[in-house]
């Protein structure tokens, strides 16, 4: 009976189609395609079913497969176990091609040359004993890094490093079966930033599935602190993205009930945020109540994680200050605004490019509800105008327009507020670049 080997082979040669020809259309390693031509390699249905279509074989290469898989079922154990091997490596050689391609859209580095530089590098780290549970830390490091990274750069920048590491984890912790509680923690913390920024390029779509891995990741992990905080992260984006409130709330209410007597970095992120929630449906006085209950978790948290200013994976006086601004700005609240907002700034690092404009928006906004509509409205203009479009993520335009929604409808048509108006109508929606 003819093998599918030999049934390649003829086809190949009767189209005149080249080993690295077919290997570019599945898309996969030449060398795999040598080796199911030469029958070195059995291979799965799936990669059978595409050849078949490349080569318009009329399903003959896909009944070969299939018969061949039923006698191997009838092979002995250490057959059976051979052949679904290398199926695996089929399909893994598969999914990186795929991967690598989408990368390649992306912009992201996975040139032919970068490939092969990286593939040298993981032959001496085997030949030096160098294996990779032994980049774990590393891995965790480059998620830290990425905490600082986030604040700096421009999204459409980290979009790319992200897609590149998230690859390279993926593939890691595939071959981690008996290990992956810390890569899945890794996976976790990686996702949830690349959800992060593609709500700051303004793609909530997108985003949406991205925090769903994020939490499943990290819920995997068993790593409580990372699932509040990716909660906690969610509950932020989905406020600023308008979301309704009492939606946001009671998903607020429920991992804060799932995390009784807990005390760390990700129930605080995540209590913050439903102060700003109760803020923003006018429960002042339960607001100011949550914004006590911060207060307490925050000075029972250690140095390490209060003292992180410039990165998003500590919690700093910064934030707590910054929701404290945020609960007497819809409060319109000056007498505390202002403080709030003065402290929050002490502490901030100077060359921060997207928060201090932030807290300028809410005090503007609190300036507003408060009475001060001129002063408040210019104050905003200046400051938003002032924003270089690459760090105007969805977060700082949703402030801004927090400005304008503030004006009582009787001053709407002043010149000031017009004109604010018109420069927040000329932004264009961000696309992903």
């Amino acid at each position: 009976m003819t093998t599918f080997s030999q049934a390649l082979r003829q086809l190949m040669d009767e189209q005149g189609v080249g080993v690295r020809a077919l290997a570019r259309q599945v898309p996969c390693d030449p060398g795999h395609i040598s080796h199911l031509r030469n029958g070195r390699k059995r291979t799965s249905e799936e990669t059978a079913t595409r050849i078949d279509e490349i080569l318009g074989a009329d399903g003959r290469l896909v009944a070969l497969v299939q018969t061949t898989a039923e006698d191997a079922g009838r092979a002995s154990s250490v057959d059976c176990g051979r052949v679904h091997g290398s199926d695996l490596d089929e399909d893994d050689e598969m999914q990186r091609r795929r991967l690598l391609q989408a990368l390649a859209t992306l912009g992201a580095a996975s040139s032919p040359a970068v490939e092969a530089i990286e593939h040298i590098r993981d032959g001496v780290d085997r030949s030096i004993g160098r294996d990779e549970s032994s980049l774990l830390d590393e891995w965790e490091e480059t998620v830290a890094e990425y905490g600082y990274s986030y604040i700096l750069l421009p999204p459409h920048l980290l979009l790319r490093d992200l897609a590149a590491d998230l690859v390279a984890v993926q593939r890691i912790t595939g071959r981690h079966a008996g290990e992956r509680l810390p890569w899945y923690r890794v996976t976790g913390g990686l996702a949830a930033l690349m959800a992060k920024t593609l709500c700051n390029l303004q793609q909530p779509r997108l985003a949406r599935d991205w925090w769903v891995t994020a939490q499943h990741a990290a819920d995997a992990s068993r790593d409580l602190d990372l699932g509040l905080w990716i909660r906690g992260e969610q509950l932020v984006h989905g406020l600023y993205e308008g979301r309704p409130t009492a939606i946001l709330l009671r998903k607020a209410d429920r991992a804060v009930g799932g995390a009784p007597n807990t005390v760390c970095r990700g129930l605080l992120h995540v209590r913050t945020v439903r102060a700003q929630l109760l803020a923003m449906e006018g429960a002042s006085g339960e607001a100011a109540a949550e914004l006590r209950e911060c207060e307490e978790i925050f000075n029972r948290l250690p140095a390490s994680v209060t003292g992180e200013v410039r990165s998003i994976a500590g919690w700093a006086e910064d934030r707590l200050r910054y929701t404290e601004a945020w609960v007497h700005a819809h409060a319109g609240d000056r007498a505390r605004l202002d403080p709030a907002v003065s402290r929050a700034r002490e502490i901030l690092p100077a060359d921060d490019p997207r928060v201090g404009v932030q807290l300028d928006l809410l005090r503007a906004a609190g300036h507003v509800r408060a009475g001060d509509t001129t002063e408040g409205v210019r104050h905003a203009h200046a400051v938003y105008e002032a924003q270089p479009d690459e760090h105007r993520t969805v977060m700082v335009t949703s402030l801004a327009r927090q400005v304008a929604d503030a004006v009582p409808a009787a001053s709407r048509t002043q010149p000031v507020v017009a004109g604010y108006r018109e420069l927040l109508a000329s932004g264009e929606r961000r696309a992903i670049t």
